[in-house]
């Protein structure tokens, strides 16, 4: 059995502009509820006219064993049909997610622009935590903002992932072709911290060029890196590769014992790999346990990992055990955990 299909839609007001023409219906009357009771009204063959979205999902051929999410801009219209074909799509069994890109506005240009870097910042998102192997992602072209479009495509081609269009009243869904990115990722890996600081904050030009070095920044300044006001920080296709380098290459922290174990036999540090893949099994009733961990296991060889893990924080490492005996000695002594000392690592998985 394959992965489970994973469909991002980019949600614009079509169907609320479509639907105020059709009904000459008043702004204020037009909310959620009123779009859903005019949608389930219709055929699939008017739904399909009046929405791209739909059209789309429905030319695609989504299904119950899909997850779709929706993403709108901060506007009423957008919200509103995001509302109603969220409530369309789990009436029909569909498993549907929501978001909302809040900078996303159309008040002003400037407003525009920052809504494009928190689009990019949202997408990269979906891809964290594993997310990537978890399922086969695709990108619905057809429907939203269309000056999205050429974003929506470099992460679909950074993150592997495949992106389908479908122009107007085509039956026929085109997939858009991926483009090569050819770029270094070994730059990010050498200036890992330099990356995370950046990521996070503007940095001075002189100390971007004493990381870098003045012939390096001068390559990757119109690429990943933007100047202005004496400042440096990532540009949406920076924020992209780098948002890649991470998701392949996860923060992870190791305790002493961990890294111990791994150095004398780095095959434990697949095992780690496979639990960021999400190819381990979490181990849920441990009788005898007390401490501040829990535990993936590996039944085949008998391995076990304790790990911490609070929200999106990253993984920590607590210990490693190697064998059943290992394990049975470790649960009968109360553990405590989150006092050890760690350490933090990338790990490319």
């Amino acid at each position: 059995m394959g992965r489970q299909r994973r469909v991002i839609t980019n949600v614009g007001g079509t169907i609320w502009f479509n639907l105020k023409k059709m009904y000459a219906s008043p702004d204020s009357e037009l909310s959620s509820s009123a779009i859903v009771s005019y949608l389930r009204k219709m055929s699939e063959d008017e739904l399909k006219k009046i929405s791209p979205e739909i059209n789309g999902l429905g030319t695609f051929g989504v299904n119950k064993d899909d997850l779709l999410i929706f993403i709108a801009t901060n506007t009423d219209v957008s919200k509103a049909c995001m509302e109603a074909l969220t409530e369309l799509y789990r009436s029909r069994g569909i498993n549907v997610v929501t978001r909302v890109v809040e900078g996303l506005t159309d008040d002003s240009n400037t407003a525009f622009k920052k809504g494009i870097a928190d689009y990019v910042d949202l997408i990269i998102g979906l891809f964290d935590n594993g997310e990537q192997w978890s399922y086969d992602n695709y990108f619905n072209a057809t429907s939203g903002y269309r000056s999205l479009i050429p974003y929506t495509t470099i992460v679909a081609a950074v993150f592997d992932s495949r992106v389908f269009y479908l122009y107007e009243n085509s039956p026929h869904l085109l997939e858009l072709p991926p483009f090569p990115i050819n770029f270094d990722f070994e730059i990010m890996e050498k200036h890992s911290s330099f990356f995370e600081k950046v990521d996070n904050d503007c940095v001075p030009v002189e100390e971007a060029r004493k990381e870098f070095g003045n012939e390096l920044f001068t390559k990757i300044v119109p690429q990943i890196l933007l100047e202005e006001d004496g400042l440096v920080y990532l540009s949406n296709f920076g924020k992209i590769l780098w948002g890649r380098y991470t998701v392949s290459n996860p923060e992870i922290y190791l305790s002493d014992s961990a890294q111990k174990v791994i150095d004398k036999d780095p095959v434990y540090l697949e095992y780690i790999k496979k639990m960021l893949r999400n190819e381990a099994e979490a181990e849920h009733q441990l009788h005898e346990y007390v401490g501040d961990a829990q535990c993936y296991k590996f039944p085949a060889k008998g391995v076990r990992v304790f790990y911490i893990r609070h929200g999106e924080e990253p993984l920590k490492i607590a210990t490693i055990l190697r064998n059943h005996d290992e394990y049975e000695r470790y649960i009968r002594t109360e553990q405590h955990e989150a006092g050890l000392n760690y350490t933090k690592a990338r790990i490319s998985i």
